[in-house]
């Protein structure tokens, strides 16, 4: 049986720039968010792109979604970074660059979309030099609430309709839009291509335009500071290539 179709992700800049903050400060918790030259699979709008460009030679984006990626070269056009950032339309099951490339790689968000995702690791694997970083953020399984849309009987559910499903693995798995993983999952799955894990991370939601969220964001900061951080939204993992 062909595995099943996955949805495309959100544009990053829908939601805030907290994410965008939390994403890249956790990070660079983890690792230096400098190099030589980057890969940024599934770019999108480049909100990503265009900060990790700060520390970056050059940086080439890529995406699946033309749409995207029309808005993100419009940006660009009168962008000072302009110069450094190569926008291409691209799978990342099928990078067409050679091997050893790039010296990082990221994929924010972008993992729980994919449709092989064995393949694309392994392609990312591929075109990493040797020692290069594979920086990734991902949908958190432990966290209560999906965070993607689901179908369930016959009808299409927003997120917020989805409690605890992400604790049902079969039946999230059956009908949601994209993957959750943990990290001892993601890790297990990273490192059979040739890769170790040099440390993770948990974050909780930024609740940038979220008015009850704004509320208990204190108790939650807390929370990302405390042992129960693996409740967090999303996961941050940072492998190197062996």
């Amino acid at each position: 049986m062909p595995p099943r179709e996955l949805g495309l992700g959100n544009q990053s800049s829908a939601f805030g720039a907290g994410g965008v903050q939390k994403r890249l400060r956790a990070l660079s918790g983890l690792t230096e968010l400098t190099g030589e030259r980057l890969l940024d699979i599934g770019c999108a709008d480049g909100t990503y792109t265009l900060r990790l460009a700060e520390g970056f030679d050059t940086v080439d984006a890529v995406d699946i979604e033309p749409e995207r990626l029309a808005s993100f070269t419009a940006t660009l056009s009168t962008h000072p970074l302009a110069e450094r950032i190569t926008v291409a339309r691209m799978s990342a099951e099928q990078l067409d660059f050679p091997n050893a490339s790039f010296d990082a790689v990221t994929a924010i968000e972008v993992l729980e979309h994919v449709g092989d995702l064995d393949r694309t690791i392994q392609e990312v694997g591929r075109v990493l030099a040797p020692g290069g970083r594979f920086l990734i953020t991902s949908p958190n399984r432990y966290f209560p609430f999906e965070t993607h849309g689901f179908e369930f009987r016959g009808r299409r559910r927003t997120p917020a309709s989805g409690p605890f499903l992400p604790w049902v693995p079969p039946l999230h798995a059956r009908i949601a839009d994209a993957r959750v993983f943990t990290v001892r999952r993601l890790s297990a799955q990273v490192r059979r291509h040739g890769f170790r894990r040099e440390g993770f991370d948990y974050i909780m939601p930024p609740f940038d335009r979220s008015k009850v969220g704004r509320k208990i964001k204190p108790v939650l900061d807390r929370v990302e500071r405390s042992p129960l951080k693996f409740f967090g939204m999303a996961l941050i993992l940072v492998f190197r290539k062996v």
